[in-house]
C-alpha cells in the first residue's frame, strides 16, 4: 500500500475513533449556534454593555473606550481583518453643552468575500456604539450620577450586529462581496462617527455598495413592531427584504413610511449609497434609566439575528447594484439566469438535503487529500463554486479559493462526478442555481501517523 492509501486508512481509523486527524466540514446553509445559545449570547454582551462599570458608555467616555475594546476583542476572535486598533480609530467631537472636546471611536473590520471579482465591492452592516452615558445629579446638596444603562440604546443592535459577524464569519465562504463590520462611536452626537468613517477615515466609501443598519431592536409591543425603514422607495431593496421576510420561520417585517430613529444611515444616504435600517422604533424607555436589560424581548433579537444575516447574505451574492443593468437583465426570459439559492421557492437538492449532505455523503466520501499536500503539509480551506442546472446537472464548476493544484484538481474531479441534483424551482418552474462549498483540509498537529513510508 502507499502512502498515500495508508494515510488515508489511518484516517478513516482516527475518525472513527474521535482521533485528531480531520479533514472536516463547513457548510454553507447551516447555523452555527442554536436559537438559545444565540439569545444567551445576546443577554451576555447586552448585561456587559449595561453594566454599572460602563456607565451607559457615554460618548468620549472610558465607558466607551471599554466597550469599543470588548467589540474590537470579538471581532478579532471571529477572524475579522481589523481596519481599527483596539481603542478604536478615534476622533475629536465638541460637547455642545460643555464646549469641551470628547475622544469618541469607531471599531471596524472586514469579512472578507469568496468572489475575487466582487472583492473590491463592499456591503457595510453598521450599528452604534455609544449609549445614552449618565446623568449628574445635586440631592441634598450631594453630588450623584444616575446611570442610563442604554439596553435598548443601543447595547440591543450592538449585540445583534456581534452575533451576525459571527454568523458571517462561520459561513464566509458563501458571501461573495466582503463585509464590512462597522460600531460607530457618538450616534448620540449627530451621527459623528459614521460621518468620520465616510469623510476623512475610510478611502474607499466609493466602493460600498450598501448600507445596513440596526440600532434599537427588542421591543415587541403596540408599535414597536420589527420594521425596516429604505427612505425613498426603490423596488429593488424591497424585493430583497420581501425575500427574506418569506422564507420559513422569519421574522415578518413593516415597511416604515417615515424615519422610526435618527440613524448613522443618513450619513450614507447622503453620499448616494443605498441603505436599510432596521429597528423596532422609539419608545418611552429609550435611553432613560428604565431602559435596562430586562425590558428586552431577546427571541425578537435572536429572529433579528437570523434576518439581518440573511438580508446580508442575500445582498453579499446580489450579481450587480447598478440599476441600468440589472433593468437591462430584467428584459431577458428571468427563467434563463442562474440564481442563487437564496432567490428561489425551492432549493436544489442532492438525495432530499442540501448542501450538507452533499458535503457528507459525497465530497468527504471520495475525495482524498494528496499525496502532494501531505508531504509540504498543505492545509486550509478549499472553496468551489458550480452550477446545478434546470435537469439537475452539475456543470460550471471552478475553484475561487484554491490551496494547491493537486487539491484543485481532486475537487474538481469529485464534484464533476457527482450524481444529478433535483434542480430548484421558481414559481413551478426548474431553474439553474450557483452553488458554494468549502471544503476543509487539515493535518493534525502533533503527530507523525500517516506520513511514514
Amino acid at each position: 500500500m502507499n502512502r498515500s492509501g495508508r494515510f488515508f486508512l489511518v484516517l478513516a481509523c482516527l475518525l472513527m475513533a474521535g482521533g485528531n486527524y480531520a479533514l472536516s466540514q463547513d457548510i454553507g446553509g447551516s447555523r452555527p449556534s442554536s436559537q438559545r445559545n444565540v439569545v444567551d449570547s445576546l443577554k451576555k454582551e447586552v448585561a456587559f454593555l449595561t453594566s454599572d462599570a460602563l456607565k451607559g458608555r457615554g460618548a468620549g467616555s472610558q465607558g466607551e473606550k471599554e466597550a469599543a475594546a470588548h467589540v474590537y476583542d470579538f471581532m478579532q476572535s471571529i477572524g475579522a481583518m481589523m481596519l481599527s486598533p483596539r481603542d478604536g480609530d478615534d476622533f475629536g467631537i465638541a460637547n455642545p453643552v460643555t464646549g469641551d472636546t470628547l475622544k469618541s471611536r469607531n471599531i471596524i473590520g472586514i469579512l472578507p468575500g469568496y468572489d475575487p471579482n466582487l472583492a473590491g465591492e463592499f456591503i457595510l452592516l453598521g450599528t452604534q456604539l455609544d449609549g445614552p452615558g449618565y446623568e449628574s445629579l445635586t440631592v441634598n446638596g450631594e453630588h450623584r450620577e444616575r446611570i442610563l444603562p442604554g439596553a435598548y440604546s443601543n447595547a440591543s443592535g450592538t449585540a445583534i450586529l456581534m452575533q451576525v459577524a459571527r454568523m458571517i464569519a462561520e459561513n464566509k465562504f458563501m458571501f461573495r462581496r466582503p463585509v464590512i463590520i462597522a460600531f460607530f462611536g457618538a450616534g448620540n452626537f449627530s451621527q459623528a462617527g459614521s460621518w468620520y468613517f465616510l469623510n476623512r477615515s475610510f478611502a474607499d466609501k466609493d466602493k460600498i455598495r450598501f448600507m445596513v443598519e440596526v440600532n434599537s431592536i427588542g421591543r415587541d409591543s403596540g408599535p414597536n413592531t420589527f420594521q425596516a425603514f429604505i427612505g425613498l422607495a426603490d423596488k429593488e431593496i424591497l424585493k430583497d427584504i420581501f425575500t427574506v421576510a418569506e422564507r420559513p420561520f422569519s421574522l415578518s417585517v413593516k415597511i416604515a413610511d417615515t424615519e422610526p430613529l435618527h440613524g448613522d444611515f443618513r450619513n450614507f444616504y447622503s453620499e448616494d449609497i443605498p441603505f436599510t435600517f432596521f429597528t423596532t422604533g422609539d419608545s418611552p424607555i429609550r435611553g432613560t434609566i428604565h431602559d435596562t436589560p430586562n425590558m428586552l424581548d431577546y427571541v425578537q433579537m435572536g429572529q433579528a439575528v437570523e434576518f439581518v444575516y440573511t438580508y446580508a447574505l442575500t445582498l453579499s451574492c446580489k450579481d450587480t447594484f447598478d440599476k441600468k443593468a440589472a433593468e437591462e437583465a430584467g428584459t431577458e426570459d428571468s427563467y434563463d439566469r442562474i440564481y442563487s439559492q437564496l432567490e428561489v421557492d425551492r432549493r436544489a437538492s442532492f438525495f432530499k438535503g442540501d448542501e450538507r449532505t452533499f458535503l457528507k455523503d459525497w465530497v468527504y466520501h471520495y475525495v482524498k487529500y494528496p499525496e502532494s499536500a501531505i508531504a509540504s503539509h498543505t492545509e486550509g480551506t478549499e472553496v468551489a463554486e458550480f452550477v446545478v442546472d434546470k435537469n439537475g446537472k452539475v456543470k460550471d464548476i471552478k475553484i475561487t479559493t484554491s490551496l494547491s493544484d493537486d487539491i484543485d484538481k481532486e475537487v474538481l474531479k469529485v464534484i464533476k462526478a457527482s450524481p444529478k441534483w433535483t434542480p430548484a424551482q421558481l414559481n413551478g418552474r426548474k431553474v439553474p442555481v450557483r452553488i458554494s462549498i468549502a471544503i476543509e483540509f487539515k493535518l493534525a498537529q502533533g503527530t507523525k501517523v500517516g506520513f511514514n513510508k
